[in-house]
């Protein structure tokens, strides 16, 4: 059995908590600010969208201001609007020099303001005298010692932010805790967090799942630091140290009986693949023309989302697809929901016509190749006075008939001189019910090199590629 396997397994609560603390710790951090191997560059590989914007968690603009075009992931500076908050804040524990400090588990680029106004409060429910910017809200609310001062992440990163406290408590639990952090946590070994804390923090992670933004992070700190957020890879495991599941025994593979009163599925079925907004860049997105080249009507807008309109181009003329790799081979059920909006069609429908949502099993690199099979999706009525429809959903586009494949959905915007119209997509989300039996694993060894890998998108990779793979119909996490 792999190490990792053999610490954690059979335990519950403090031990499980323990055992954790000795396996996450980072094997190597960067200098804290800007330049070489630093911080900086650090946030330009894990808080980098792919048109090189700066992903803000504080801020309503959330990706508002670019990397500088000199930068790099071995070098970069701070925008000047923004610097680097410790989401918690290192005044709790009085130290600058250590490793804490400079884990980039805690360290998120922050619009100076909203740093400023957070201060070093607790984090939890805000519930009077609201101040912030809009997003982030700063006030006081209760704890166990009644009202504080405390500051609340907008809802959309709420499971983000507990997973980073479960993270810190347990890889740092031997800091001595001071300041305003007293507010929230203990000077212990266990349970490190007070109870309104955790039990805020459970509800928080619940309510925001772990997302492909997320997991993306995770593993760019892994590249850098050489450790990972468990409660990121095990998004159940804050249960059994703290929540409903701390009488059950630990299984890394997932075998242990947990979830007393039901609440959590110790051997959770459900995956989110996709949650995209498309506000923040298209990724995992990528976009194809009808003969497979790469696209250019296809756009990423911060406040409307995926764009499509040909308008500017030559000719008005273009077939272009908005694709996305989709692992179902260990579904049971799957599910794709998104709204969006049309613009300039007054007179003519654009459903399954000028614009299509497609899935194949047989994309190849050029979408004219593949067989593709027609959505059922609900579109917008046609714009009336306005130019452009409101968002409408989808509706539920099951997708269970491709179940137990790796395929591709795509959005194909058409159009030609007489016809160009746009397509504004956003939210888009596809869930999962999955074989009980894939389950995520901790590897240490390389298994036999004959067993093909895929990553989650269902593409064959390298046998020794690091992180979440998929090898033996398994999801294994690799180190």
């Amino acid at each position: 059995m792999h190490r990792h396997k053999t610490l954690l397994d059979g335990k519950k609560k403090a031990a499980l908590k323990a055992a954790m603390h000795n396996i996450i710790q980072p094997k190597k951090v960067l200098s804290y600010g800007s330049g070489e191997s630093s911080t900086w560059s650090g946030f330009y590989q894990t808080d980098r969208t792919s048109d090189g914007y700066v992903i803000d968690r504080y801020s309503p603009r959330t990706v508002w201001v670019k990397f500088s075009s000199s930068d790099n992931a071995n070098s970069a500076s701070a925008p000047s609007a923004l610097n680097i908050e410790h989401s918690f804040p290192k005044s709790w524990w009085g130290g600058s020099n250590n490793t804490a400090y400079k884990d980039l588990f805690n360290l998120m680029p922050s619009e100076k303001g909203i740093n400023t106004t957070k201060s070093n409060f607790a984090m939890g429910k805000v519930t009077g005298n609201i101040k912030g910017n809009g997003y982030t809200k700063v006030g006081t609310g209760p704890t166990s010692s009644g009202s504080t001062s405390l500051w609340e992440p907008a809802d959309e990163w709420k499971g983000d932010f507990a997973r980073d406290y479960f993270y810190m408590v347990t890889t740092y639990s031997n800091l001595t805790w001071t300041s305003n952090g007293l507010d929230m946590l203990e000077n212990n070994d266990y349970p490190t967090m007070q109870r309104w804390a955790y039990t805020l923090l459970l509800q928080w992670a619940k309510q925001d799942p772990v997302d492909e933004i997320e997991r993306a992070r995770n593993d760019a700190v892994y590249k850098i630091q050489s450790n990972r957020n468990p409660f990121v890879d095990f998004p159940n495991l804050a249960e059994y140290i703290w929540g409903d599941s701390v009488d059950y025994a630990f299984s890394i593979d997932g075998t242990s009986t947990g979830g007393g009163g039901g609440t959590i599925d110790p051997t959770p079925d459900f995956a989110t693949l996709v949650d995209c907004s498309m506000k923040a860049g298209l990724d995992p997105f990528f976009v194809r023309t009808y003969e497979g080249c790469e696209g250019e009507v296809w756009t990423s807008s911060t406040q409307f989302g995926a764009m499509a309109n040909a308008f500017s181009i030559n000719g008005k003329t273009a077939d272009e697809y908005l694709m996305v790799n989709l692992d179902l081979s260990l579904a049971t059920e799957a599910m794709l929901t998104f709204q969006h909006a049309t613009g300039y069609n007054k007179t003519e429908s654009v459903k399954d016509t000028y614009f299509q949502v497609l899935v194949t099993d047989n994309y190849d690199g050029v979408p004219e190749d593949a067989t593709w099979d027609l959505l059922d999706v609900t579109f917008p009525s046609l714009p009336s006075s306005s130019s452009f429809t409101s968002f409408v959903s989808s509706g539920d586009v099951r997708l269970d008939d491709y179940c137990g494949k790796n395929v591709t959905l795509a959005f194909r915007y058409t159009s030609n001189s007489s016809a160009c119209y746009c397509w504004e997509i956003q939210n888009v989300k596809v869930t999962t019910h999955t074989d009980p039996d894939a389950l995520p694993l901790i590897a240490e060894d390389i298994e036999t090199p004959q067993v093909i890998t895929y990553d989650l998108m269902g593409r064959r990779v390298p046998h020794d590629t690091k992180g979440l793979v998929i090898r033996n119909g398994k999801k294994i996490l690799q180190r």
